[in-house]
């Protein structure tokens, strides 16, 4: 199994080391791909809609920072300014090779994996018991949103999507099976 946690969002401007990065996955062979982007649309040419989306997206990142980790937590001091600032700061004031930070919704990367000859794989129930489990129990999980997008979850806070989380298959060399009365394609 191959797991990305927010690898992709970095790649995005890169197309040829995202290209890389998927054949040698593809060489792994792994069974399964397990997806977990951020799910948000700062990726436009235009910096007003840029600006505007990341606002909101990192308004309910801070929000959610906010209701869930003192004022003190060196850990929020370091998240807040070291890694969200730094991010922000990529996404709002850079252009060109410069802007790293490419945040897409989950239906691009449903199109880049359908690329690579990747199918989109169901979320298993555990994966939305303890989502709903921490939904429920966690301090301040009712703001906290999760919802199916197909066969994806989405992640948010206050209904704000943050998160996506997939999973995906490399479609396997297809055979033909020779039945009593039929011909089918079966994929390895």
């Amino acid at each position: 199994m191959v797991y990305s946690e927010h690898a992709f969002v970095a790649m995005i401007g890169q197309p040829d080391r995202m290209e890389t990065l998927m054949r040698v996955v593809r060489g792994l062979n792994p069974q399964l791909m397990v997806v977990t982007e951020t799910e948000a649309n700062n990726n436009s040419p235009q910096f007003s809609a840029r600006f505007v989306d990341t606002l909101f997206h990192y308004g309910a990142v801070f929000d959610s920072v906010d209701a869930c980790m003192g004022a003190d937590d060196e850990s929020r001091t370091f998240m807040e300014g070291g890694i969200m600032g730094r991010m922000i700061s990529n996404i709002v004031a850079r252009e060109g090779e410069e802007r790293v930070i490419r945040g897409v919704k989950l239906d691009v990367w449903r199109a880049f994996f359908r690329r690579f000859e990747m199918v989109e794989r169901r979320l298993g129930p555990v994966a939305w018991q303890q989502a709903r489990l921490v939904h429920e129990t966690a301090p301040n999980g009712e703001f906290c949103t999760v919802e199916r997008d197909g066969k994806a979850m989405v992640i948010g806070w206050k209904g704000t999507p943050l998160v996506s989380v997939s999973t995906w298959k490399f479609f396997r060399s297809a055979r033909l099976v020779n039945g009593s009365k039929h011909l089918r394609i079966e994929f390895e």
